[in-house]
């Protein structure tokens, strides 16, 4: 998949167009992140249990590393994820939920240069799980139409299919920042 990812970066890099550029930015950046989670699940060539907290700091990082160029370090990032089994079926779409709303919040919460921050929340509540992302950045209402459209296009249409796979309820607010909270069944793991 790594090669995958770099073979992207390559032909992106040979468009000129600057959006379709972005659109190979965007689809690089969600195979690097099933790389990270690969690593993960598969060290050595045997199946692990995920260290979930591990991957997502690694996952965070890897996404504000990409796009560095549009954050320039005026962007900060905290996690607080707690230890809980997570399935290889369930780490697939918790991977790409991350990717796209990080990645939107990157690319559209700090309009004109503006500072900010980026949470991601991963807690037991129960036997379910609960992942917040939310920015305290302009936030859905007060963001250009551009884009709101930007927004509510494919990245949000695959977050919505992905919390489906994993069976959760989503909840997106807007009033300071933009937050994500979606809830979902924490799953045996099977040996």
């Amino acid at each position: 998949m790594q090669i995958v990812a770099s073979l992207l970066n390559l032909q992106a890099n040979r468009i000129k167009l600057p959006e379709a550029r972005e659109e190979f930015h965007l689809v690089r950046d969600r195979v690097r992140s099933l790389a990270t989670l690969h690593r993960h699940l598969y060290p050595e060539g045997g199946l692990s249990t995920l260290d979930i907290r591990a991957f997502l700091e690694e996952l965070a990082s890897q996404i504000f590393t990409a796009n560095n160029r549009i954050n320039r370090g005026r962007i900060s990032l905290s996690l607080n994820v707690e230890t809980m089994p997570i399935t290889p079926d369930q780490a697939v779409p918790l991977a790409l939920i991350v990717t796209e709303v990080v990645t939107n919040a990157l690319r559209y919460a700090f309009p004109d240069e503006r500072a900010g921050s980026v949470f991601i929340g991963l807690h037991r509540v129960e036997d379910n799980a609960l992942l917040i992302i939310r920015d305290d950045g302009v936030g859905l209402a007060n963001a250009s139409p551009n884009d709101v459209d930007k927004r509510e296009g494919i990245g949000l249409q695959l977050v919505r299919g992905f919390g489906r796979q994993l069976g959760a309820t989503l909840e997106i607010s807007s009033e300071s920042g933009t937050e994500y909270r979606m809830t979902f069944s924490i799953q045996a793991l099977r040996r």
